[in-house]
């Protein structure tokens, strides 16, 4: 232990050597037992592969093309295991096509060396494991008819080649070669497999990532298409077996192609109620909502001016009646005249008066619901003669107002059926049938609508009020569904293309 401290202090400082090595080695046998030394020197080996593997990796990875990757890793490859030439070639189409040599930027593929690799290369591939030569005592039987026709032309005194894996598939295949008195051992094969299995992905992603867009779509597709004729991924081939009879069914099934518009709910008729004179409001106890039965008020006007005026008026009738008699038994025929026209003057003028007072009280037409007008926070206002101050729509007669897109208007025929359903009665289907188109549209929330009008198939129901809303749906004839989900879309791209081709 002695001689081992001295050596050890004598050779801290100066940079080891190979006779160092040798010398520290055969120190180490004379002092440690074999075991020992046996697993110190696995140990100090794997760790030696370890480091080798991670510089070689770390070749190919550091590179940001597929080009300068496979350049790096070969060159670096054939300077660390000491080797006159690697190559490399990627699997294409079950043939392999040599793309990178070790030291060599560009090459020309059609040379009797790279048709040589690319044989050697073929060999490894169409056997699936590594091909030795000269070949290992551990090493199966195997073909090595290009391997040795590589090393008699080009004078290699070994060659290895290696396939790259990913997910069980052979994508590249690299091989080494050696001039020297120096084949490959079993730590370098190794060495070499291990480095496959991991590069073999890696180069792939990155050939995979390097190609155009339409190379990534056609790989993409050759490789479903493997999936579906190979005899495995039978969840995925199911699932395409679904989607393909969905598709058929969705092309070839048919439904019922309806028209969607917004609906509103109108009275068949609709009556206003105006003020029938200037004067001021005096009783309003109806509002819209309200039901009311024929002749019931609706709203009152003020009458006081007009009672005054009537009594106005009846006293000048007296006042010029009594005239009239004077001027009669006088016997003056012109003044007669005069009264007889001052007195039917004042005579309609007292008729105005009663029949103004008559219609103070507005009354509803007929019997439905108040549709429009609350007065009864505005008591007092003056009112204009002919002022709408209610509209009434009766309660057993209704029209619905559908507003069709001007898409779908070519479609709609008068005469079709639809089905409607109300905002406030959803559980409730009522059917009606196409009366009246409107030729004049509408816009509307940047949008142009059509005017239809429709009427029910039977009697509606008695909780219909007018000024509802809601979806109806006109049937127009049966279509492919897929039309229907889809016909939308494809004419506004037509459109489109229409507007933008010259």
């Amino acid at each position: 232990m002695a001689r081992m401290g001295d050596w050890f202090m004598m050779r801290q400082d100066s940079e080891p050597t190979d006779d160092s090595r040798q010398e520290g080695r055969a120190l180490l046998q004379t002092v440690l037992p074999a075991e020992v030394l046996a697993s110190l020197t696995a140990k100090a080996q794997t760790a030696e592969r370890l480091q080798l593997l991670l510089e070689l990796l770390s070749s190919a990875v550091g590179s940001k093309t597929y080009e300068a990757a496979t350049r790096s890793f070969v060159t670096e490859t054939a300077t660390r295991l000491q080797c006159d030439r690697v190559s490399f070639g990627i699997v294409t189409n079950g043939r392999v096509e040599v793309t990178a040599l070790s030291h060599s930027a560009t090459f020309t593929r059609k040379t009797t060396l790279v048709g040589a690799i690319a044989g050697a290369m073929e060999e490894a591939f169409d056997q699936r494991q590594t091909v030795v030569v000269p070949p290992l005592p551990t090493t199966p039987t195997q073909i090595r008819r290009a391997h040795d026709e590589l090393a008699r032309q080009f004078n290699s005194v070994a060659l290895c080649s290696v396939p790259l894996t990913d997910d069980g598939r052979v994508v590249g295949v690299l091989t080494l070669e050696r001039g020297a008195e120096q084949s490959f051992d079993r730590g370098t094969l190794d060495v070499l497999e291990a480095l496959a299995a991991v590069l073999g992905p890696i180069l792939d992603l990155k050939r995979r990532d390097a190609r155009w867009l339409g190379g990534k779509a056609w790989e993409a597709l050759r490789g479903q298409v493997a999936k579906l004729v190979g005899s495995r991924h039978v969840g995925f081939k199911l699932a395409v077996l679904g989607l393909a009879g969905l598709m058929a069914f969705l092309f070839l099934a048919t439904g019922l192609y309806r028209v969607t518009a917004k609906t509103v709910l109108e009275g068949s008729v609709q009556q206003a109620a105006v003020a029938p004179f200037q004067g001021y409001l005096e009783t309003a106890p109806i509002r819209a909502g309200d039901v009311v039965q024929a002749g019931q008020i609706l709203a009152t006007l003020q009458d006081h001016d007009l009672k005054l005026e009537r009594l106005r008026w009846q006293s000048q009738r007296d006042q010029l009646a009594k005239e009239y008699r004077q001027v009669m038994a006088d016997r003056d025929a012109a003044k007669v005249e005069i009264k007889a026209a001052e007195l039917a003057q004042a005579e309609a003028q007292l008729a105005l008066a009663s029949d103004k007072l008559s219609r103070t009280k507005i009354t509803a037409p007929f019997a439905g619901v108040v549709v429009t007008g609350d007065w009864s926070q505005r008591l007092g206002t003056p009112i204009e003669e002919g002022q709408v101050l209610f509209e009434v729509a009766p309660l057993d007669g209704y029209r619905l107002v559908l507003q069709v897109d001007d898409r779908d208007i070519a479609a709609v025929k008068i005469g079709q059926t639809g089905t409607l359903l109300l905002s406030s009665l959803p559980e409730e289907e009522m059917p009606f049938t196409v009366m009246q188109l409107t030729p004049v549209s509408t816009a509307k929330e940047g949008r142009n609508y059509f005017r239809v009008e429709a009427s029910f198939a039977k009697p509606p129901s008695e909780r219909l009020r007018p000024a509802m809303e809601g979806v109806g749906k006109i049937a127009v004839n049966a279509r492919s569904l897929v039309w229907i989900w889809t016909h939308e879309v494809v004419d506004w791209v037509r459109l489109k293309l229409w507007a933008w081709l010259p």
